[in-house]
């Protein structure tokens, strides 16, 4: 006879998820605490999200001292960008899309290339 069937014990180790951030349709951006951590993000600094462009996959958070925003703390949510411009109809209204950091040094100082974790997700 077999053994009872536990499917609690055949479920995969969780997976260490990279440092993120979200972005909304409105361009509002949404950065991680991991992520804030990992790159050493302070209030002030200059910030911008661009999407992908010339067949890229990559999006890149822009954390040179040429880039248009600024990092914004607020007491009542985690650090953000304002004010992102992002293609129309690119994230649905009412959509968060998360991205993730690539691992290891990117080819550009303060240039960092993220990939799409998953689908949007409601928010």
């Amino acid at each position: 006879m077999l053994p009872t069937y536990n499917p609690i014990e055949h479920l995969p180790p969780p997976v260490a998820l990279l440092p993120s951030l979200r972005v909304n349709a409105r361009g509002r951006v949404y950065l991680s605490q991991e992520l804030v951590s990992r790159l050493s993000l302070r209030a002030g600094q200059p910030g911008n999200l661009l999407p992908p462009s010339n067949g890229s996959p990559y999006w890149h958070l822009d954390l040179r001292p040429e880039a248009r925003h600024r990092i914004g703390w607020y007491a009542d949510t985690r650090p953000r960008i304002e004010f992102v411009k992002l293609p129309a109809g690119l994230i649905a209204e009412g959509q968060l899309l998360t991205l993730q950091l690539i691992p290891g040094e990117p080819t550009f100082p303060g240039f960092y290339p993220l990939l799409p974790y998953a689908a949007p997700t409601q928010r």
